[in-house]
């Protein structure tokens, strides 16, 4: 049996159309699926009625937008079948309901609304059912309804729903007045569904691949923990008169920019300083309509799709002109927008599993002109209509939204259970502060934009800086406050990296070994010392290591490139090397020659590394040295009973 015979066989009607679901439309069923809560990818848009309501018009009205858009007519089959399909019927039962509480007080009024919205919310979506929408029509007075609609998100996107509404209002008029709506075709949402299963994979995948090139984890902001507290909460960015009217358009227009690029820019600007990175990665949702396929700019469905937007904030780079490639990328980006998810997934260096993207940007462009005017054309035949509720839930814990309407508006969406509000609050007032700073146009560097707030400026540079407000001991350096706190509390905690954990007095007896070895090489005043070692409680005993011993320290990143690596040898004039067998990236890779210094570095294994020998006695905690030709030394951090012999 056909998948074809067995919808139309189990649901016991005629079946217009089956096919594939898109790749975002598997995503949220999937996320619906698994979600804990009810209401994932669940919409609820409302509308307040005010005048003379036409309840037979309005249900014909209804009726017709079923006929038209196949998508109010799309269930999805999942039993049965090797992947989920949209099953559309010919025809089903329209899903309105009538409800009168014109009786009640306005307490008990406001009461079953709210009632009913979340019935419905915790009810999501009834995927047995022949449609995947509700509309319930609540009077509250003879000339006052309250009309809900609601619906899966997998059927509409943000663009599609104002343009039903539009139609709905239209014909809404037509039926009342005693004729026949005149609604502009639409081509159908199976025409997209076709053409995104046409497109090259192949380039598709070489594009990402090379886009996500180095990402192997998604970008942490480091707000995430658990707050004890539960549901979604929403902050509105604190955008002032000048960029929220005309200064953030005016901005965009002068230097060929789209306000998306502005605002997606700012974002970039304050999950680099959140995050303490430079290179960033955030999810985007796209309108899915940029004319590939002739209509899909006025087409009825879900045409969206979320793709990952990585973002290098360099600091030396003037805005404008970082702007511009930002908006370069974006326009390359949108060849392959239709790709989904998993695809892209698969192209980067995360393990598998792992999500690209912790946070999610939403640009709103809708077209609303349309149902502002068919508002307006109801009000003037005596029914003020205009939307009074919207309620969705995304899978993200946190988003922002911006839409630009007749004044631009930004909006984070949270999950409350983990990140708490103050956080949310402060970051909104950054983002202001940031896209303030880009509005003004002084032709600023990045690394210049303003981030704090006024009241954070004062904290930072008066507040925490009054001499009266902490007295400090009366010490030489941070090494003798060490010292003292080990000598008075040596089975406290000092360091914790990971499962591996220091007290003060085993961190100052290793420090001490290693201080030992390195005035024995001649580390003093004046010194320069390379620590080449991975973060961790290693690296903490190699920088206590150095103060002891008198010296200073260079922080030498394991992971660079060996090249980047000599030059910040040479240049920095370090004499003495502690460092790793990972260096350059690459784990146990030695080199006899390194900016001068030649000589091995060694790592915990032990291994033979080239013309040099390094190892310690068994309980000595440190290996021995070698020196190179030219007198520079290497010290190999190694463990307890580990060598490194030629």
């Amino acid at each position: 049996m056909t998948a074809f015979d067995a919808a139309a066989g189990r649901r016991g009607r005629a079946i217009e159309n089956i096919y594939p679901l898109t790749a975002l439309q598997q995503g949220m069923l999937f996320h619906t699926e698994l979600a804990d809560e009810p209401g994932m990818y669940w919409v609820q848009d409302g509308m307040l009625l005010e005048g003379e309501l036409d309840q037979d018009a309005l249900r014909r009205a209804w009726e017709l937008m079923f006929t038209r858009h196949e998508v109010l007519r799309t269930t999805v089959v999942r039993e049965g079948v090797a992947t989920p399909l949209a099953v559309v019927s010919r025809s089903v039962p329209l899903p309105l309901r009538f409800i009168d509480v014109s009786h009640l007080d306005e307490a008990g009024r406001r009461e079953a609304v709210d009632a009913h919205l979340t019935s419905d919310w915790e009810s999501g979506a009834d995927f047995a059912a022949p449609t995947l929408v509700r509309i319930v029509v609540i009077a509250l007075a003879a000339d006052r309804h309250q009309l809900v609609w609601s619906y899966h998100h997998m059927l509409l996107d943000g663009w599609s729903a104002p343009i039903v509404v539009a139609e709905l209002m239209d014909a809404y008029q037509a039926f009342r007045a005693g004729s026949e709506p005149r609604l502009p075709a639409r081509r159908p949402f199976r025409d997209f569904v076709g053409w995104v299963s046409r497109q090259d994979l192949d380039a598709a995948r070489a594009y990402w691949r090379e886009r996500l090139a180095g990402i192997t984890e998604a970008t942490s902001l480091g707000i995430e923990h658990a707050t004890g507290d539960e549901g979604p909460g929403e902050a509105l960015v604190p955008l002032s008169a000048e960029v929220a009217g005309t200064g953030l358009t005016e901005f965009a227009r002068r230097h060929r920019l789209t306000p998306n690029t502005v605002v997606q820019a700012a974002w970039a600007a304050v999950m680099s300083l959140y995050s303490g990175g430079d290179d960033v990665m955030f999810g985007v949702t796209t309108s899915g309509r940029d004319g590939q396929l002739d209509g899909m700019e006025s087409m009825v469905g879900m045409l969206l799709n979320t793709t990952p937007v990585r973002i290098r904030v360099d600091r030396d780079e003037l805005v404008t002109t970082w702007l511009t490639r930002l908006q370069d990328e974006q326009v390359r980006a949108r060849q392959y927008e239709h790709t989904s998810l998993v695809t892209i997934a698969a192209c980067s260096e995360l393990p598998a599993g792992k999500p690209l993207f912790n946070s999610l940007f939403v640009f709103e462009n809708f077209p609303v002109q349309d149902l502002e005017e068919e508002e307006r054309n109801a009000a003037a035949s005596g029914l003020r209509a205009g939307m009074n509720y919207g309620r969705e839930q995304a899978n993200y814990p946190l988003s922002v939204t911006a839409s630009s309407g007749r004044e631009l508006q930004i909006k984070l969406s949270y999950d409350r259970s983990q990140v708490d509000a103050d956080t949310i609050d402060r970051m909104a007032g950054h983002i202001a502060r940031v896209l303030e700073s880009i509005v003004a146009d002084t032709g600023a560097r990045v690394g210049e934009l303003s981030v704090l707030s006024a009241g954070e400026r004062e904290l930072v540079v008066e507040g925490w800086n009054a001499s009266s407000s902490v007295g400090l001991p009366v010490v030489g350096g941070v090494h003798e406050l060490i010292v003292r706190h080990a000598v008075v509390s040596p089975d406290a905690v000092a360091v914790v990296a990971g499962e591996e954990s220091l007290t003060y007095g085993g961190l100052m007896a290793r420090a001490s070994r290693l201080a030992g070895h390195l005035r024995s090489v001649g580390v003093g005043a004046e010194s320069v010392v390379g620590l080449c070692v991975s973060r961790g409680v290693d690296s903490v005993v190699a920088v206590l290591a150095v103060w002891l011993a008198g010296g200073a320290y260079v922080p030498l990143d394991p992971e660079y490139p060996v090249e980047r690596l000599e030059f910040m040898l040479a240049d920095s004039g370090v004499e003495v090397l502690v460092g790793e067998g990972r260096v350059g990236g690459r784990p146990g890779r030695c080199r006899r020659e390194r900016a001068g210094v030649r000589a091995a570095v060694c790592g915990r294994a032990g291994r033979v590394c080239r013309g040099w020998r390094f190892g310690g006695g068994a309980g000595s905690g440190w290996s021995a040295s070698g020196r190179g030709d030219d007198g520079r030394v290497a010290v190999g951090l190694g463990r307890a009973g580990s060598g490194c012999a030629r």
